[in-house]
């Protein structure tokens, strides 16, 4: 009859409306649930269009009846599947045993069995009892969007209980074209419920997943930024470490597009300005410049970001991550201050001994000359080459003592004792340039210490202290505990280091006094690098103090 074949044909349009849905989704977001789905309504398609529409005489054949209940077993595994993987569950392993079982059974009933509505009972039956359980899953996920669920699930559910009607009344009942009718119409509800619920799950993950970022970006320790370049540039979103790293707040950034430049250390604008000249090419590189926080302190900032392209090819802006590097700036500088210090040692242990020799016969034939008669008019020349190869022996005697082969003898000792011992000397320096020299000295523990190497630590120190106040003011000596180290801290009034000046601290030879030699500080950190201490520099306009961290172990 003409209207039962348009009710068969009305029911398969409803299951291509799935199979289409369903394959769009899954070439467009690639979720494997999706292509699953597609498959298994491919699968129920294909059945209806071959043996429910009447094109092959299946129902008295034993292998069109395997066929038919084959394609009905694959339909509900598949259905089952992809409904474990749009929940996020692994399949059970039950439902693929149960659904052989089954197979078997209802192969061993075509054989056994006459009526046609027995071959069919349980292909129909797994089937119903399979989309009244996806059904309910859908319902009862709480995870899911609301509506789309109920949709989806209460048109499973329907569509399966319409299907146990299926046995009887396919015996030409008058029943069978408004069931195929409302087979399609809950099929294509099926599909509008199931885009509906995708959509919806989408959203919300997209929802959720924007969360998860932002909130990645807003505790991330590095400051995250989206600079807009054309058509004014401006910051459109700066993540709120840079009030950590920088002392201002997000706000003030947003408010004010020239603020970072502004920022920016003056001996470190031309990079940047090369920087933003040479751009794409430019970020490369990471791009390492200074920057000046609130608090006036300078910062070592490393940069790097990639290019966002608009149309036709244009650069529109640029997405990066600024990370504070100070700490490990400081860590390069005396590393490679050790470097510098080790290198000049293994000069001096090999070139210092050489060069001493000939001084020292040229200053005894100095002394000889100086006595004879007819050379008493430049007895003041004389006198003075003596004193500048004193000199000279001075210097070489400090650069010996920068070589890392130099012996150390360690032994327990009391820092506190060698200070007070050393300390009436102090004093008497202090005294002569104006200066009030204090001591505050904690009880510490005896200390693996070479009793030479400290005090011409300490006397390095404190002699830089005195000469940095030139006016007079208080020099204090400290000992103390830190948490599992003893600390000796010399304090000085003097007006501080610039910044320039405290990076190239520890170099050999670089010094700002007339008549230094630039040996006094790389001296004291190869010190305390033979006692495996370090030294911290703390400098502000209102004075300087050197901390030398001393282990309680055994170096």
């Amino acid at each position: 009859m003409d209207y039962i074949y348009l009710a068969v044909m009305g029911s398969s349009i409803g299951t291509l409306a799935i199979v289409l849905i369903s394959t769009y989704l899954y070439v467009l977001y690639r979720a494997r649930y999706m292509g699953i789905w597609a498959v298994s309504w491919l699968v129920l398609l294909i059945r209806s269009a071959i043996f429910d529409s009447g094109l092959l005489a299946w129902k008295q054949s034993a292998l069109g009846l395997t066929v038919y209940q084959m394609l009905t077993f694959i339909f509900v595994l598949m259905i089952v599947w992809s409904t474990y993987s749009f929940i996020n569950k692994p399949l059970n392993k039950w439902w693929l045993y149960g659904t052989v079982i089954i197979f078997i059974a209802s192969t061993a009933v075509n054989i056994l069995a006459s009526s046609l509505l027995y071959k069919l009972l349980l292909p129909i039956y797994i089937s119903c009892f399979s989309g009244i359980w996806a059904g309910l899953i859908f319902i009862r996920h709480p995870k899911l969007p609301i509506f789309g669920r109920l949709v989806t699930g209460y048109a499973y559910i329907l569509l399966s209980l319409l299907n146990f009607s299926a046995p009887f009344i396919m015996y030409g009942s008058w029943l069978l074209p408004w069931g195929y009718a409302a087979g399609g119409i809950l099929r294509l509800t099926i599909a509008i419920g199931t885009l509906m619920l995708y959509f919806e799950k989408t959203r919300i993950d997209l929802s959720h997943k924007e969360i998860q970022y932002r909130q990645l970006a807003e505790n991330a320790i590095d400051v995250i930024y989206y600079y807009r370049l054309p058509p004014e540039a401006a910051i459109e979103y700066i993540s709120p470490a840079a009030l950590t790293v920088t002392g201002y707040a997000p706000e003030e950034f947003y408010a004010d597009n020239k603020l970072i430049f502004n920022l920016i250390h003056p001996d470190d604008r031309s990079l940047l300005d090369d920087f933003i000249k040479n751009l794409p090419h430019s970020i490369e590189l990471p791009l390492t410049i200074r920057l000046l926080r609130k608090d006036t302190t300078t910062l070592w900032l490393e940069q790097k970001c990639v290019p966002i392209y608009g149309e036709k090819g244009r650069l529109v802006a640029l997405e990066g991550i600024i990370r504070d590097i100070t700490e490990r700036k400081k860590l390069e500088q005396m590393a490679s201050a050790f470097d510098r210090m080790n290198m000049v040692g293994s000069m001096a242990a090999t070139v210092a001994h050489e060069i001493r020799n000939p001084m020292t016969t040229v200053r005894g034939y100095l002394q000889l000359l100086g006595r004879k008669e007819k050379y008493q008019t430049d007895k003041e020349n004389f006198k003075l080459m003596i004193e500048e190869l004193d000199r000279a022996n001075n210097i070489i005697r400090e650069y010996l003592s920068l070589s890392h082969e130099k012996f150390v003898s360690l032994k327990s000792c009391s820092l506190n004792s060698i200070i007070e011992a050393l300390f009436p000397l102090i004093q008497a320096d202090a005294n002569a340039s104006k200066v009030c020299a204090t001591l505050n000295l904690s009880e510490l523990p005896d200390l693996q210490l070479d009793e030479n190497e400290i005090r011409q630590l300490l006397l390095n120190l404190v002699r830089n202290g005195i000469e940095a106040m030139p006016a007079g003011g208080n020099l204090v000596i400290r000992t103390f505990l830190d948490d599992s180290k003893a600390v000796l801290s010399v304090s000085d009034q003097g007006p501080g280091i610039p910044s320039h000046i405290l990076d190239r601290l520890g170099t050999p030879f670089f010094t700002t006094k007339d008549t230094g030699t630039g040996l006094g500080l790389p001296i004291c950190y190869q010190i305390a690098h033979r006692h495996k201490a370090s030294i911290k520099i703390d400098t502000s306009d209102n004075g300087t103090t050197f901390f030398v961290y001393f282990s309680q172990t055994n170096p």
